[in-house]
């Protein structure tokens, strides 16, 4: 007797004759309005059941290559206008979603759209530059937006439905009122990454979540104890990392109208000189100066750092690395708090490829494509209940998904009620008190004169 196939198999199969039929149609095989093989056919033809194949001519549908005549069969619809759309991106895009192999499974899907990748670094441009036309997607991180909706600039998105199955405060990131203007794909919370083997070598327990920054500090001083690597690092001037001590305060920044509320005396303050003891205590920090946090990632990878801070997408350097890693939540402060960060799409309200740009979104969000990435990458899918990767490429450290056990803990950098506009200037006085330029009075006087005057001429008050 037979054995009933899994879920597994029965999605694998089905994905197989879809993928065969898409051929077919797009290579000629199956000419415009010609039709399908009638389905007891094509039954037996992928040794599937009826009830299998018409799930599989309801993708062809959805796709837009064939159409359902009621009695008569399924016709194959006119090839549709070549589209070309313009995405636009950051560099760690391609990374973060292994994107060539997911627009390379877009376009085997709809053969008709052409993607074409343009970078950027800070924030889109809407309206395009001279001579060229205006990107029709965005690729935008939880900063990115937020930074669009004090400006208002968030309005120059076309409005979205949100992502069913998402976890519910990625949705919520991308949110203005009650809008969705980027849909979301991959997120991450800091977390602290290890070498198993250095601990191991030192006989120390591994770390776990109820990790304080001092118990960090007393391992910290014993994995470098030998001078031959450090023990804990970080690139303390990246915008993911920084925050996280201000966040684990548990409080947040205060605002009289345009002029910030004195911090003396407040738990945001005890935050920042958390910051400041674990750079200058020796023993947890090294006098050594990052450029930024591939150079971190680099020395974590040659075994010579034994901790550092990192995001999911970040252990994307690790993909084909032998190494002996895993992860931990975060050292706390007064509660379990930790950063996140989630990445979606947007599309352009000057797209003039709407349709088209709409369902690349879709897919980026399809259980398709968030299976792809979560096979490919380390980088975590947005929708919540995943199949296990069918073959996973990417070897996972066992702790990966701690990640949904610290969901309480995840806090965005709105939280801190700092209008991303002045955040350059909040990290330039953090530095100088940080590097000991500055005391802990004239941070306090250098925040309120600066942040304040800097508040008011952006307000044009």
């Amino acid at each position: 007797m037979k054995a009933k196939p899994t879920n597994k198999q029965f999605q694998l199969e089905l994905e197989i004759m879809a993928e065969q039929l898409r051929e077919d149609i797009v290579s000629g095989v199956y000419p415009a309005n010609s039709f399908l093989p009638p389905e007891p056919a094509l039954a037996k033809r992928f040794r599937l059941s009826n009830k299998s194949v018409r799930k599989g001519m309801e993708k062809l549908v959805e796709d837009g290559l064939i159409e359902k005549i009621p009695r008569v069969g399924n016709r194959v619809i006119a090839q549709r206008t070549r589209e070309t759309l313009i995405l636009a991106c950051t560099n760690s895009i391609e990374r973060d979603f292994s994107l060539r192999a997911l627009l390379n499974d877009f376009h085997r899907l709809h053969p008709w759209i052409r993607v074409e990748i343009v970078p950027y670094s800070d924030l889109p441009q809407f309206e395009g530059g001279v001579g060229s036309r205006p990107a029709d997607v965005f690729a935008l991180d939880t900063t990115q937006f937020q930074e669009l909706k004090e400006s208002g600039q968030h309005t120059k998105l076309e409005p979205l439905e949100g992502l069913d199955g998402a976890f519910p405060f990625l949705n919520e990131a991308f949110r203005s009122g009650h809008r969705q203007y980027v849909l979301p794909a991959i997120f991450s919370p800091i977390v602290l990454c290890y070498n198993r083997s250095h601990f191991k070598e030192c006989g120390l327990p591994e770390p776990h979540g109820g990790w304080t920054w001092d118990d960090l500090a007393r391992n910290a001083a014993e994995l470098s104890g030998s001078g031959n690597r450090l023990g804990f690092c970080f690139h303390l001037l990246s915008e993911n990392r920084w925050p996280l001590f201000l966040l684990q305060s548990g409080s947040r920044f205060e605002w009289d109208g345009t002029r910030l509320r004195d911090l003396r005396g407040t738990k945001l303050l005890e935050g920042m000189k958390l910051g400041k003891r674990i750079i200058h205590d020796p023993d947890i920090f090294p006098l050594y100066v990052s450029e930024n946090n591939e150079e971190i990632m680099a020395l974590f990878n040659e075994g010579k750092v034994s901790m550092i801070l990192t995001s999911y997408m970040g252990l994307n350097e690790f993909r084909s690395a032998s190494l002996d890693y895993d992860l931990s939540p975060v050292p706390y402060m007064n509660e379990p708090r930790t950063l996140v960060v989630a990445i979606g799409f947007g599309m352009n309200r000057l797209s003039v490829n709407k349709e088209a740009a709409l369902q690349l979104i879709g897919y980026f969000g399809s259980e398709r494509a968030q299976q792809l990435i979560r096979s490919y990458t380390t980088s975590i899918p947005a929708l919540q209940q995943l199949e296990a990767p069918i073959e996973p490429t990417v070897p996972l450290p066992s702790r990966y998904p701690l990640y949904r056990e610290i969901v309480a803990s995840y806090r965005l950098h709105s939280e801190l009620n700092m209008p991303w506009r002045l955040n350059r200037v909040l990290a330039g006085q953090l530095k100088a008190y940080w590097a000991g330029v500055l005391d802990e009075e004239e941070l306090c006087d250098k925040l309120v004169d600066k942040l304040s005057a800097l508040e008011r001429e952006m307000s044009g008050m």
